[in-house]
């Protein structure tokens, strides 16, 4: 899959269903993928996911130009973008009616958004390139990349590091003492560099051997990336859907190729 693009559609899917549906967007730095959900029946109708994107804003906006399915009327659009413009604010120091205060800490001149993660005790403030944002639909409800992987935080028990890999950058989340204690993404062309990234987070971590690694994204067993890990970890899982797939759809695949970009579902 890792430079291709992949379209699996439901054979009884109606277009004009559509606003029934949910469309959940995930956009990273090199990739571009979405998915179809039925709200009712939770069935997957439509997946479709672009791995090496060169141009990513070329390749939105040729989508809504080219993908009927991306033009019709769905009864909820969310988006989980890549954006570097982000930052952890603990509740006690958030004011929601300052965000101009925090805007100068994002490198960034464009609007502001903030989600709120009450359990976890943060909000996320962010923003978004105006150019993917103009490509989506009016009503799309717009996440940091991070907000999937946060979203499964309750999926996952004790200290574990969660890893979200696109062909050619990864994601990672680090939970310890029941906190997220670290979260960034990296862009690695090749093992070589993941190894060196790897590296790094593990000395700044203190990771050991035993801590478990789950995975989801773009990686498979004995792959270099999953070999890299090896040489490191004693536990790695591969992390599937925080909901069960009620499709057909995925038979054939690898279900976690898809989990960071279904975990939008249950993202607020």
């Amino acid at each position: 899959m890792s430079n291709n693009s992949l379209l699996l559609i439901d054979p009884g899917f109606k277009a004009d269903a559509s606003v029934n549906c949910q469309l959940l967007l995930k956009i990273t730095n090199d990739s571009f993928s979405y998915a179809v959900v039925d709200q009712h029946s939770e069935q997957i109708r439509i997946i479709f996911d672009k791995q090496g994107c060169t141009d990513l804003h070329q390749d939105l906006k040729s989508a809504f130009e080219t993908d009927h399915y991306l033009s019709q009327p769905y009864g909820a659009v969310k988006a989980a973008v890549h954006t570097s413009n982000f930052i952890f604010i603990p509740h006690e120091w958030f004011d929601a009616n300052d965000l101009s205060v925090y805007s100068n800490f994002l490198g960034s001149d464009g609007k502001v958004y903030t989600k709120t993660h009450d359990q976890l005790g943060f909000s996320t403030v962010f923003s978004l390139n105006e150019k993917v944002k103009e490509k989506l639909p009016e009503n799309t409800i717009f996440y940091p990349q991070s907000s999937p992987l946060i979203a499964l935080f309750n999926r996952l028990s004790g200290d574990a590091l969660l890893i979200d890999f696109t062909a050619s950058s990864f994601n990672v989340l680090f939970i310890k003492d029941q906190k997220i204690n670290f979260q960034n993404h990296f862009e690695s062309e090749n093992a070589e560099e993941f190894n060196y990234f790897l590296l790094l987070i593990m000395e700044q971590l203190a990771l050991t051997d035993t801590i478990p690694v789950y995975l989801q994204g773009i990686i498979n067993e004995d792959d270099d990336y999953y070999n890299t890990l090896l040489k490191y970890f004693n536990n790695l899982y591969f992390f599937l859907p925080a909901e069960k797939q009620n499709s057909e759809l995925l038979a054939d695949m690898p279900p976690h190729y898809f989990s960071g970009l279904l975990a939008l579902r249950l993202c607020e």
